[in-house]
């Protein structure tokens, strides 16, 4: 759902697709994924903690979808309460979390996804 805001709080018994129903899952992005990962550090006196994450192997929606998919089943729904992201409609990907823990958690993800989606191209 490009645009919408996700929250892992939702109870399903399976995971959502991320895509519109009219959208042609093999249709090419319109611009690259880009992660701005962010930590909210309450301790720190200049406010939250900025990563700029680069997602250059995600390039249809079909591609997206299954990202989002592995995300919310290993990350996302194990740090309901913890964690948030919205997808917006021009690629950048905003994920806000609230400890460094989860911060680790999440660079690992995705540099363990793009590792893999290297070895498959």
């Amino acid at each position: 759902m490009v645009g919408e805001k996700h929250s892992p709080s939702e109870e399903e018994s399976d995971f959502p697709s991320h895509l519109e129903n009219d959208i042609d899952p093999n249709e090419k992005l319109d611009n690259p994924i880009s992660i701005m990962l962010v930590w909210e550090n309450p301790d720190k006196e200049e406010g939250n903690e900025m990563t700029d994450i680069a997602l250059p192997g995600v390039q249809t929606f079909q591609e997206m979808n299954d990202f989002f998919d592995q995300f919310d089943e290993v990350v996302a729904i194990p740090n309901e309460g913890n964690i948030k992201y919205d997808v917006g409609s021009d690629g950048l990907v905003v994920i806000v979390v609230q400890t460094p823990e989860i911060r680790l958690q999440v660079t690992e993800f995705i540099d363990k996804f793009k590792s893999e989606h290297k070895e498959s191209e």
